[in-house]
């Protein structure tokens, strides 16, 4: 069957949704400028994400939820930036700001949108997790776990913009047989990935997130890029544990040049695979609090 007449219908809609783009709040933006600039103080970032009730009220709702288990009640915007610090809490308000955009009008979006956050923080987990296994320095370590998180943002774009158009296609690639992006190339002719490189450069995100976010699918050649690797690694890895939470994959799916610089033997590909389980396991109930 041929995929034009889908080309044809979608890629108007693509071209006006992506010249419509809500911008993100503006908490989001601010936080991202200031979380950069060390001289920040708490203060300050409580009295940004303050001046936006809907992001502080869920802030602290999941601050407070069993995925941190912390032990007491969390009452201030202040006392979570110091509990969990800077960067755990503009990771929790970029999510919020970054789902308040994209929107899911039926019970299966809804449910397809679940899952492609369970998939973000587990790649975002995983990376982070590939990120100290290789001793990238800390803050390299914070963008990449940023990185995971919204490296598949142009999905969440595609799925509200096209939703049964893009379901098709996701259910498509489940069977394995074709990569997810080359399927949406097809359809749309667009990837998440390429989508996703235009929603970061519109919201002004740092030029090295929205690399991550641009490059994650590949392919790669030359020198390495190790904040890259460990995104597109953690993405394949946080795929197959959605896919497959039992059992690690025999035949991996990660870019061989990639596997090569992770030089990590079966047993640790089965530690990292085993940890992801537990991230995408921990992050359900928060998901649904966001």
């Amino acid at each position: 069957m041929s995929l034009a007449p889908k080309l044809l219908q979608s890629k108007p809609y693509i071209e006006k949704a992506l010249k419509d783009l809500p911008t993100l709040p503006a908490v989001v933006t601010r936080l991202l400028e200031m979380t950069s600039n060390e001289t920040v103080t708490t203060a300050e970032l409580e009295q940004l994400i303050g001046a936006d009730q809907g992001i502080a009220t869920k802030l602290l709702r999941v601050v407070n939820s069993s995925y941190f288990g912390l032990p007491r009640q969390v009452s201030s915007i202040g006392q979570a930036v110091v509990i969990l610090g800077f960067q755990q809490v503009r990771n929790l308000v970029l999510s919020v700001g970054a789902m308040s955009v994209f929107s899911a009008r039926t019970p299966r979006a809804r449910e397809m949108q679940r899952y492609c956050w369970e998939h973000a923080f587990g790649a975002a987990s995983c990376a982070r997790l590939i990120a100290e296994s290789k001793r990238l320095d800390p803050k390299d370590q914070e963008t990449v776990f940023l990185g995971g998180l919204l490296h598949d943002v142009g999905r969440l774009f595609l799925l509200s913009t096209l939703t049964t158009m893009y379901y098709q296609v996701h259910e498509k690639a489940k069977s394995g047989e074709i990569p997810l992006a080359q399927l949406e190339a097809e359809t749309f002719g667009i990837d998440h990935a390429q989508l996703g490189m235009q929603l970061a450069v519109a919201w002004n995100f740092p030029e090295q997130l929205a690399l991550l976010i641009g490059r994650h699918e590949g392919p790669f050649g030359g020198e390495a890029v190790p904040m890259l690797y460990c995104v597109h690694a953690a993405d394949r890895v946080a795929s197959a544990v959605l896919y497959n939470p039992e059992e690690p994959p025999a035949n991996s799916t990660i870019d061989p040049e990639v596997l090569a610089w992770m030089g990590f033997n079966e047993e640790r590909q089965v530690w990292l695979h085993e940890e992801t389980v537990v991230s995408v396991e921990k992050v359900s109930e928060f998901i649904g609090l966001l």
